[in-house]
């Protein structure tokens, strides 16, 4: 599973021009401000990144969890609209859900912090809103890590928010499993 995967998921946007636009910054994941022109990319096949549930690192793979998230949010939006009877705006979700985390391309390498100032919900506000993507995209991006001075308030931020930290819980249960059985083996 790679990016490749990635883009067929944007695929599903229906918006020609939002789709278009987010298949371009998968395609070529850049920051094109000048003042980040100094940072350094990692391949995104290759990045691992931490993240913490109750005080306790995990690391996941960027890819992996992207294509996870992104399915679930298209999962759980066409169970809101068929069983609530609610419009859930799926473009802005998928497109949303896609480049949440994109730029952690930039925030880590070999599964640590790179240094750099802005961490990559500031990096994905300030590219996305230079690429003119609308401003419920950039709410999704900027919402995501609730809570936070601008948490969800929209439905297609809320359910970004939960599936994103959910799918947190599970793989932080998964790496503690996979812990537990090194440590077996090991005996």
């Amino acid at each position: 599973m790679g990016l490749e995967k990635l883009i067929e998921l944007a695929g599903k946007i229906e918006n020609e021009e939002l789709r278009k636009k987010t298949i371009e910054i998968l395609k070529d994941i850049k920051l094109t401000h000048p003042e980040f022109q100094s940072y350094e990319r990692e391949n995104p096949e290759n990045v691992r990144t931490p993240f913490i549930v109750n005080d306790t690192v995990g690391i996941r793979e960027l890819i992996i969890h992207t294509t996870v998230v992104t399915e679930a949010c298209i999962k759980i939006a066409e169970l809101i609209e068929k069983r609530l009877g609610v419009k859930v705006d799926k473009d802005v979700l998928i497109a949303g859900a896609l480049l949440h985390d994109i730029m952690k391309v930039y925030e880590f390498k070999n599964g640590k912090p790179t240094g750099i100032l802005l961490d990559h919900s500031a990096l994905a506000l300030a590219e996305l809103y230079k690429r003119d993507f609308p401003q419920e995209v950039l709410h999704l991006v900027i919402s995501h890590a609730a809570p936070s001075t601008n948490p969800p308030r929209t439905l297609e931020a809320v359910i970004l928010h939960y599936v994103d930290s959910l799918f947190a819980l599970v793989e932080f249960g998964i790496s503690q499993s996979l812990k537990k059985e090194e440590e077996k083996e090991k005996k």
